[in-house]
């Protein structure tokens, strides 16, 4: 099943598509892939065909990649034609003969090609990976025993396959000039399975199957981040941008390590109330800021003091610091408006086109990227064609005035690309500037009272567009649950950012002073923390204690975030690790009053102090 005139093209189209809507793609592990096939690459799932996009443009070498699809939609001769001219594998998964479902696929590796895959069956917004379906083992199973000639009685020739793990992170995956961490693990050849798979006991090959993808499981969940649950997950994610204010300080080889650490500190069961406190205040933050759609990253221009000592009351920003914010973040939007604004015009259209392209995926966050890059892409076969039609009539019409208006449209279009950056986050600091100073400056009778603060708020830490998920809004929820908790959130009252501006600032600093004191805490006290078994093995202390939970087995029929036990770290060790990664930690020499001086009454009453 060659790839036909189609393939090629696409990809490259996919290409210009991704680096059009996302800032970097950061690529890990490269040298973990072999350099040759036949390979099954089985990828995490949370972005529909943007995954596939991103894995076949980030794979090393530009493997070319066959994905599998539902035969149905090969009934269509022509799109039939379309399809396998691309190198798609049709799959019918209804054939209960192993043999013959995976016909196609091992014609593919036996020319030595390679097939992307999505063990997790679909695409998914959850705070971890789903249990994997065992079609991608029984495909690079099934193949040892192709080779070996059970179709036929006749021996192929030919390597057999290898799987290579793959953990795609999105920083924020539906968000306009975000950031990718690909991750390629190492791969997991059939050595340790084949023998059982082969042998004629009854039911070994099953077992050889649940095996291999059990190993799979593993190793993707070594590159990505998994949590129980949604509130875990925000946790970490609020206190990385709280140690991290500015996110080019930590490496991004360390991202999926750092926040898992963090996930794994704030996950259940949780001993401590006042660990379960700071995950509170932290997920609090996470909807005030989410209601204020605004991010830490917008208020770091609004420093932190230096000591977070809690004991200490820590007043709002005067008002005199939000002007000179505002005039600081006006300039520079200024300064840079003349080189920016009218490629700024020019691709007004196409951003437009591509949110609307979002609102109808309102309610799916894993397709609101999809259709954005779609809607805008589409948009942008009409602009730039307008544009160098007119440029080549100013130039005459000629054959050299149609490759000058060639270049220029090129030109032009890189010119944007590299000022996007700056100047989309220089304007919405501009904006968040904005919405401080009125805020601010709004007289206290403008104010919603505390009382009244969780009409504003969501009520979950879920992403807005997640809810129709089961797996995502409640990791079992019902549908009723589903359709219960849209409902609330369609009804939500919309809050003027100004009137609640202020409890967003109070409760920042309230939740940096709380983690801090956390940490001090967990440094000093000679607590244990959970950790995932690979980091702990990884850690300098605490390889026995990760022995000893290594020791379980894990049910079948749990998540796949619960199928491996917990093992513990050194809470010191946590605490190094992170200040060595760049966390804005105080040194263990500097004076900490811990939790003692920072109960959950003393918090509200310290959120609720006036400037």
């Amino acid at each position: 099943m060659p790839f036909g005139a189609t393939h090629f093209p696409t990809r490259s189209l996919a290409e210009t598509a991704l680096s059009s809507f996302f800032k970097e793609i950061i690529v890990l592990g490269s040298e973990n892939v072999p350099e040759e096939g036949p390979m099954l690459v089985a990828c995490s799932h949370t972005n529909m065909v943007i995954d596939p996009a991103v894995l076949s443009n980030t794979i090393p070498r530009k493997v070319p990649l066959h994905y599998w699809v539902k035969d149905s939609l090969f009934a269509n001769p022509v799109l039939s034609r379309i399809l396998i001219n691309a190198g798609n594998i049709p799959v019918d998964r209804r054939n209960k003969n192993n043999q013959s479902l995976f016909k196609g696929t091992f014609e593919v590796m036996a020319l030595g090609e390679s097939i992307g895959v999505f063990p997790e069956g679909t695409s998914h917004t959850s705070p971890h990976l789903l249990p994997l379906k065992d079609g991608v083992s029984w495909a690079a199973l099934e193949y040892v025993k192709y080779l070996a000639g059970a179709a036929d009685g006749v021996k192929k020739k030919g390597r057999k396959a290898v799987i290579v793990p793959v953990g795609i992170t999105y920083l924020d995956k539906a968000k306009y000039r975000s950031s990718i961490i690909v991750e390629y693990g190492q791969p997991i050849t059939m050595d340790a399975f084949e023998q059982q798979f082969l042998s004629a006991e009854e039911g070994a090959n099953k077992i050889a199957v649940k095996r291999l993808t059990k190993t799979l499981e593993l190793e993707m969940m070594k590159l990505t981040v998994n949590a129980p649950d949604w509130e875990s997950l925000i946790a970490a994610k609020m206190a990385k941008e709280l140690l991290w204010e500015k996110e080019s300080k930590l490496a991004p080889e360390e991202v999926v390590k750092v926040q898992q650490t963090l996930v794994d500190m704030f996950s259940p069961p949780t001993t401590s109330k006042q660990l379960q406190e700071l995950k509170d205040l932290l997920n609090k933050y996470n909807n005030l800021l989410v209601t204020a759609k605004l991010s830490n990253t917008e208020l770091s221009d609004l420093p932190l003091p230096e000591s977070l000592n809690p004991s200490r009351s820590t007043p709002l920003p005067t008002k005199f610091a939000t002007i000179w914010l505002l005039i600081k973040d006006t300039i520079s939007c200024m300064v840079r408006l003349p080189f920016f604004l009218v490629p700024m015009v020019v691709h007004l259209p196409i951003y437009v086109m591509a949110r609307m392209g979002a609102n109808i995926a309102k309610e799916e966050l894993e397709t609101q990227a999809q259709m954005k890059v779609a809607f805008g892409l589409l948009f942008s076969f009409a602009v730039y064609p307008v544009i160098f039609f007119a440029l080549w009539v100013l130039l005459g019409f000629t054959a050299l005035g149609g490759l000058v208006a060639a270049a220029l449209v090129y030109g032009f279009n890189m010119s944007h690309q590299s000022l996007v950056d700056a100047n989309y986050s220089h304007f919405k600091r501009l904006v968040a500037a904005w919405r401080v100073i009125v805020g601010v400056w709004a007289p206290k009778r403008r104010e919603i009272p505390i009382a009244k603060l969780a009409s504003v708020l969501p009520s979950s830490s879920a992403p807005e567009g997640a809810t129709k998920n089961a797996y995502a809004w409640k990791t079992r929820g019902t549908d009723q649950e589903v359709k219960e908790e849209v409902e609330k959130t369609e009804k939500r009252k919309r809050v003027p950012t100004r009137r609640f501006i202020k409890h967003v600032l109070r409760t920042r600093v309230a939740a940096a002073q709380a983690l801090e004191a956390f940490l001090a805490e967990l440094e000093q006290g000679g607590h244990r923390v959970n950790a995932r078994p690979w980091l702990v093995e990884a850690a300098p202390y605490g390889a026995e204690a990760a022995q000893a939970e290594q020791q379980s087995t894990a049910d079948e029929g749990k998540d796949a975030v619960d199928r491996f036990p917990m093992g513990t770290r050194a809470g010191e060790e946590v605490v190094e690790f992170l200040r060595q990664r760049g966390a804005r930690i105080l040194p263990s020499t500097s004076e900490h009053t811990g939790w003692d001086a920072l109960s959950g009454d003393e918090t509200e009453a310290r959120s609720g102090n006036e400037e």
